[in-house]
């Protein structure tokens, strides 16, 4: 909790009760480009101004023809109507009062809030939902960048950008930063557990009585914080949940990559390997751990990588390499709020532009990311320092060249590794469950000898050939460690255990299509 509380991000869900963005759009209005009425006005008399401005023709009256002579006091009447119409839509387009006109009335300036609003909601409920958004919000990004462009924000006339809605500036700006630092709040956003570390289930009651608890509390700092504090009790509520959502979001990005380590330390051991199960690495020569240049530039993302290993190591080398890597992805994962952050000032900002680059891989946004880069080097510190052995491979963190051009592509990578653990490390739990049925059993006993050799074999292939270095240029660096592993997955379906694997229900490593 304590190192989320100063970039956790306010729950969108909730974004209409909050008053912050209540200015922003009538709540179940069909017509989400109408702006919502000034106090005091009625809506339906905005309805009508809406009709009057937008210059549609009058209905003929009953009774006359179009093609009929029309008198002279009716005409005068329509050149009237038009002129004050024409008057309209230009004070809506230039006088702030007139907020009754449509949003394309107006001058962009004009709807300044409105814009900054929406586009701040889009980036944090990116961050809330990394699952949403997959093919918008690079572009969104994008735009944002051009916008800060001195050309595009002079004939704008107004910034797009607007800092993110944290819950600590949130908590301290309405003069409630005390809940901060309130002890009890760790009890009201703990993240309550079902199994144990050991992997164990929880017994009902136990969950029961924990979530109670975790209401109950949660209940209290409403109602005493509610009582002494400008905010509402549905806003300090919103403050809380939004904390106990990022809770819940970090553990259950960060179990897979716990889960990972336990697996290498309770079934491999570093100094005394299993000769059918050893982690030793035969790599190919080609491998120099740094990017090349070829025809079209330097090398990214292991475009042109090797198909196969390209580090060489000892069984007890790879071991250490494995689990100094699944140990920063864990600080990885438990910083990624902060990480969002970071990016979204790197991105943004109005110190470093972008350049374009042909990186290998089509032309690509390059920009420094200095916020990102200092957080990545104090968790590769802290894990170099946990390790109590020297760090195998390269401490070389890719970011704002050609391997990882900017912050986007950065969280892009980051945001993966839940996606391709967490499908391997349900398969082995289920590996006990599937041999409850005996066509099941007995196709796994021919196959592998045993459950437990399958779950060996499946480990142990992921040890080795997720870490070897395999579609990047030498891939031991850190950014290279990920690509070894997103390659991997992409050759499950020709190992042997494939089979085994879709009889556990696995859909892929990329959400579930059914």
């Amino acid at each position: 909790l304590d190192g989320i509380l100063e970039a956790c991000h306010i729950a969108t869900g909730l974004a209409i009760g909050s008053g912050h963005e209540r200015t922003i759009v009538r709540p179940c209005q069909d017509d989400m480009t109408a702006p919502v009425p000034p106090s005091g006005q009625d809506a339906s008399q905005h309805d009508n101004d809406d009709r009057d401005v937008g210059g549609e023709e009058e209905p003929e009256p009953v009774g006359h023809s179009k093609k009929g002579k029309k008198s002279k006091k009716s005409k005068k009447m329509k050149k009237s109507k038009r002129f004050k119409k024409s008057k309209r839509v230009a004070n809506a387009t230039t006088d702030p009062s007139a907020m009754s006109g449509s949003w394309c009335s107006r001058n962009p300036e004009d709807n300044e809030h409105f814009f900054q609003t929406i586009f701040e909601i889009g980036r944090r409920n990116k961050v809330l939902n990394p699952s949403s958004m997959r093919s918008t919000y690079g572009k969104l990004m994008y735009l944002m960048q051009d916008a800060h462009n001195g050309t595009v924000a002079k004939s704008l006339g107004f910034s797009l950008h607007k800092d993110l809605l944290l819950v600590g500036p949130y908590l301290r700006e309405h003069g409630c930063a005390d809940l901060l630092h309130e002890p009890r709040l760790h009890v009201a956003t703990r993240f309550v557990r079902d199994r144990d570390e050991l992997g164990e289930k929880i017994d009902e009651a136990t969950i029961r009585a924990n979530v109670a608890e975790k209401r109950r509390v949660a209940d209290e700092l409403v109602e005493e914080y509610a009582s002494k504090s400008p905010l509402s009790a549905a806003e300090i509520r919103r403050a809380i949940d939004s904390l106990s959502d990022a809770v819940v979001s970090i553990e259950s990005n960060a179990a897979p990559v716990h889960s990972m380590i336990r697996h290498l330390e309770r079934n491999f051991d570093p100094e005394n390997p299993t000769k059918r199960y050893s982690l030793q690495l035969r790599g190919t020569s080609r491998g120099m751990g740094f990017s090349h240049y070829n025809r079209y530039g330097f090398s990214a993302y292991g475009s042109s990588g090797s198909d196969g290993p390209t580090l060489s190591h000892s069984h007890s080398t790879q071991y250490i390499f494995v689990w100094q890597s699944l140990r920063l992805w864990s600080k990885v994962m438990l910083n990624m709020h902060r990480l969002w952050v970071c990016a979204d000032a790197d991105l943004l900002s109005t110190s470093t532009s972008y350049q374009l680059f042909n990186t290998g891989q089509g032309l690509n946004r390059v920009q420094n990311c200095p916020s990102v880069r200092k957080i990545m080097q104090s968790l590769l510190h802290s894990t170099q320092k946990e390790a109590n052995a020297a760090w195998v491979g390269l401490a070389v963190i890719h970011l704002g060249d050609r391997d990882v051009p900017n912050a986007l592509i950065f969280i892009d990578k980051y945001t993966q590794i839940p996606r391709f653990l967490n499908p391997l490390v349900d398969f082995i739990s289920k590996i006990p469950a599937l041999c409850q049925d005996k066509r099941i059993k007995q196709y796994i006993d021919n196959e592998f000898d045993s459950a437990e050799d399958l779950k060996m074999t499946v480990l142990a292939d992921y040890f080795k050939h997720g870490f070897d270095g395999s579609g990047d240029d030498g891939g031991s660096c850190i950014d290279g460690r990920l690509t070894s592993s997103w390659n991997w997955t992409s050759k499950i379906a020709k190992k042997r255990y494939y089979h085994a694997f879709m009889l556990s229900g696995f859909q892929g490593f990329d959400g579930d299509f059914k």
